[in-house]
């Protein structure tokens, strides 16, 4: 798993404010892990909820699933551009997007498959009911 601060350097080299070699600065750690959290917060109101926690400090480990990383850093990216004077590049949009809608429905569908229909009236048409549709018809 990655850190906050990986994530963080992630997606500010996404939008080339620190070089490949560099890591974000104090600051830039601090007022990154703010939109992280907000924005994370935000997705589990849509219903992406992987565990995400409020965080406190950019060295802890991030409650991130791998499979959700390329979402956050990308998303991460895209909300924080402004701050620094830049926009994120459509490829890295592009991604943000396209990675976003996977874990939206991800996480729609698994709501879909876990809920619960036992106080639903069976029908006339459950199997074993009787119901015939060569006869009855």
């Amino acid at each position: 798993m990655s850190t906050n601060l990986d994530l963080i350097n992630r997606a500010l080299r996404e939008i080339n404010v620190i070089a490949e070699n560099q890591n974000a600065s104090s600051e830039q750690g601090s007022q990154c892990l703010v939109k992280l959290n907000n924005m994370l917060e935000m997705w589990k109101e849509v219903g992406i909820d992987f565990g995400w926690f409020t965080q406190s400090s950019t060295s802890g480990t991030a409650p991130v699933p791998d499979y959700a990383e390329l979402a956050v850093v990308n998303n991460l990216a895209i909300i924080s551009a402004p701050q620094y004077g830049t926009t994120a590049n459509a490829v890295t949009v592009a991604v943000a997007d396209r990675t976003y809608r996977m874990l939206l429905s991800k996480f729609q569908r698994e709501q879909l498959d876990n809920t619960d229909m036992s106080h639903l009236p069976a029908g006339s048409g459950k199997f074993g009911s009787g119901y015939d549709i060569y006869k009855d018809g």
